[in-house]
């Protein structure tokens, strides 16, 4: 059995140093086990941590004060990473250390402990056998002074501690044996024996192998072996325990004519401390070198990392710096051509190239981007909207006249579209009214826009108050003539022209497409949606077709005071949120049968719109001065409707639009209270804040966390919530009359 010898420190303590260092090897098995576990899940969260920042940083959803944030986090995670390295390299150069020295600490220890053992065992028995062969002559004669010189042979075993030769009493030829001491220099033999002093041959000993004599001499068989009391080996011998033993090597001999008889017994007492004290040294020894080497291994090692991260970092920092060109160059086109270059080809430099390739892209995507908002404002320019200190138009635009007052909101979807509305004074009196949405999206969608303004503003530019003049129809096929001789595939637009007689509220209506007519109706105090005969859109059949069935043709209504014309386009009914679960998660409704109604959509379908409901109560509810309330179905935030209050509105116009418009921002927004999903933004016109902040009741719980947004002064972000894209332009044009 493998042990270690106990070290006796001077105040008492027992220092095991073995079981020091097993206990070392468990603390860093079991801590080395821990930091690889956790270094794992960490490189995995940190890994996807890294990914969002640098696809957020790389593609602009960040703003740049928070790219620096991100920026300098990344370049902390590089100093956290040199000391990782250190750290995982100090605990692997430990664990190799200790688990390399603890087997030739036990090994190193075993073969010195046996071999030391070993030799005293071989050392005794060789005095033993010497003792023997002249005490069994001296003894048959019961020659004292040739006895008495034995025992002191002992000195020659440093671990010996005394000898006592035994057999049978002084004269007692044929008496039974009693185990008489003959000759000793046991210090402690009066403690042993019967009488008061020692007497040769009759002082009769007693010790721990008295005892046992008598089966000792029944199993000799004639052979006289050594023996031990208590039993000696090299592998049994415990630190804890005894140290003392007594070899013994029976004296056998013929007595007169007998055989070989069992005559006395020969003891040899040693100690195994001064050996115990030897392992002891030897081992407290390793242990220092132990300590030593593994000091020297984890200097070594946190050097090494240290160097090992400074080369990993600096390709890293030199990434970083890049990443912060790409952050600050306002005009991603002037990325072009800027590209990181490194001289290895290790994942490093993968990366780098990956970062390039995306560089190009950007610059690439940013002259596409640019060419697509050159596009977009020209296509505003055709709208009637206001100016910001730059010139660039605004969402909404506005006319106050005597008699009546417009009010008009653009919010595009991405890119660039085919919505288009505007409101011209042709005398002081008259104002022609169009909307238009032309089917589709994209550059063609946009280019027939301007086409149809761009006729819109010539038609009317000589415009008189005559017979002739009334006559919208003619307008409006020369809009379907346009789409026919173009011959634009697939391409169609729902069209409403107006002309509003603002003093009698006389108002004159040809629309191609688009039927329904919304009216706020202010003696009702409830709005109204007036269908006209239906007509097909311009762009869908020839001019001959058209006048062969129903024909465009001039409709009347009139607008009371008070009244008010609402004219948009499908993104306000249309608009579109998610269906999710608690989880948030994008869901498919399940609440009975397939395709079977369930509120305001089906069975089966994963979003609902705004509706034409919610629009009409929107409305009412503002020129009312009461409070809507918005309820969301399969919501994941749980049935916590939306509230607002319009107890302080005066029913103008624009904050019947703005009602709208809000509403539906609202719509289409959520709160993800889950951990971690907080670094969220939408990007909000600051007029739909200004117009939230005094009526949304919630305000505070979805508003309050905002950030600049530099692209646009007149827009801002809300923070710590998210939104649904936005599915479709937003465009409203609203005439009140006074």
């Amino acid at each position: 059995m493998c042990y270690t010898v106990p070290y006796k420190t001077g105040v008492g303590i027992v220092f095991d140093p073995g079981m020091a260092l097993s206990g070392a090897v468990v603390v860093f098995a079991v801590a080395g086990l821990f930091a690889v576990v956790r270094g794992v899940g960490g490189v995995l969260a940190e890994s996807a941590e890294v990914r969002a920042a640098v696809s957020a940083i790389l593609t602009g959803d960040f703003m740049p004060l928070e790219k620096k944030e991100r920026l300098s986090g990344m370049n902390k995670r590089g100093i956290g990473l040199r000391f990782k390295i250190a750290a995982f390299t100090m605990v692997l150069s430990l664990l190799v250390v200790v688990m390399v020295s603890v087997p030739l600490y036990y090994i190193m220890t075993q073969t010195q402990r046996e071999t030391l053992l070993y030799g005293l065992w071989n050392r005794s028995a060789v005095l033993l056998e010497g003792l023997a062969s002249s005490a069994r002559q001296y003894l048959s004669s019961g020659d004292t002074e040739g006895l008495g010189p034995l025992p002191a042979r002992s000195v020659i075993i440093p671990e010996a501690r005394y000898v006592t030769i035994t057999g049978y009493p002084a004269g007692g030829n044929g008496a039974a044996y009693g185990d008489y001491v003959w000759a000793t220099n046991d210090p402690d033999i009066l403690s042993k024996i019967d009488t008061e002093r020692l007497l040769p041959g009759v002082s009769r000993l007693s010790d721990t192998l008295s005892p046992r004599l008598g089966q000792i001499s029944r199993e000799m068989n004639g052979e006289a072996r050594i023996g031990s009391e208590p039993a000696f080996s090299t592998g049994n011998v415990s630190p804890r325990g005894n140290h003392r033993y007594i070899f013994y090597k029976p004296l056998v001999y013929r007595q007169g004519e007998n055989d070989m008889v069992f005559g006395g017994v020969i003891r040899l007492e040693v100690s195994t401390e001064s050996i115990i004290e030897i392992i002891t040294a030897e081992q407290v020894r390793l242990f220092s070198i132990i300590l030593i080497v593994a000091l020297a291994a984890l200097a070594i090692g946190v050097i090494g990392a240290l160097v090992l991260s400074s080369l990993i970092i600096r390709p890293i920092r030199k990434l970083v710096s890049h990443v912060e060109i790409i952050r600050d160059t306002e005009d991603k086109a002037d990325l072009a051509g800027l590209d990181i270059r490194f001289t290895t080809w290790d994942e490093i430099a993968v990366l780098g190239n990956t970062i390039n390739d995306m560089t190009r892209s950007l610059a690439q995507a940013a002259l596409t981007a640019s060419d697509l908002s050159i596009g977009k404002e020209l296509q505003k320019k055709f709208i009637p909207l206001e100016l910001d200190r730059e010139g660039n138009k605004l969402s909404f635009g506005y006319k106050d006249t005597p008699n009546a007052h417009f009010f008009g909101y653009y919010e595009g979807a991405k890119g660039v579209s085919g919505d288009y509305f505007n409101y011209l004074d042709l005398d002081g009196r008259y104002f022609a009214i169009i909307k238009c949405d032309v089917a589709g999206k994209g550059v063609s969608a946009a280019l027939i826009m301007i086409q149809v303004a761009t006729m819109f503003l010539n038609h009317f530019k000589q415009w008189k108050p005559t017979a002739q003049g009334m006559r919208l129809e003619e307008f409006v096929y020369q809009i379907n003539d346009f789409f026919e001789s173009m011959r634009f595939e697939g391409r169609f637009a729902a069209l409403t022209l107006c002309l509003f007689d603002c003093e009698s509220g006389l108002l004159r209506i040809c629309h191609a497409g688009d039927n329904l007519v919304h009216l706020y109706d202010a003696s009702a105090h409830h709005l109204k949606t007036i269908a006209l005969p239906e007509t097909p859109a311009v762009g869908a059949i020839a001019n001959a077709t058209v006048k062969s069935r129903v024909g465009y043709a001039v409709q009347t209504l009139t607008l009371d005071h008070g009244d008010i014309l609402l004219l948009y386009t499908d993104g306000i009914e249309e608009a579109k949120r998610k269906f999710r679960d608690s989880h948030f998660r994008e869901i498919i409704c399940d609440a009975g049968p397939n395709s079977a109604v369930h509120g305001n959509h089906v069975v089966g379908q994963g979003s609902e719109e705004l509706g034409p409901d919610r629009v009409k109560r929107i409305i009412e509810a503002l020129m009312n001065r009461g409070v809507y309330t918005l309820h969301k179905w399969h919501n994941g935030e749980g049935d916590k409707p939306l509230h607002f209050n319009f107890a302080g509105c005066e029913g103008k116009v624009e904050e019947v639009i703005m009602a709208l418009v809000s509403v539906e921002k609202m719509f289409r927004c959520y709160k993800d209270s889950r951990p971690g999903s907080g670094d969220t933004r939408v990007l909000v016109d600051k007029k739909i804040d200004a117009f939230l902040k005094s009526h949304f009741l919630e305000y505070r719980n979805y508003c309050a966390d905002t950030c600049p947004y530099a692209g646009n002064d007149t827009y801002m972000y809300y923070t710590r919530i998210e939104e649904d894209e936005q599915y479709d332009d937003l465009t409203i044009l609203g005439i009140k009359r006074k």
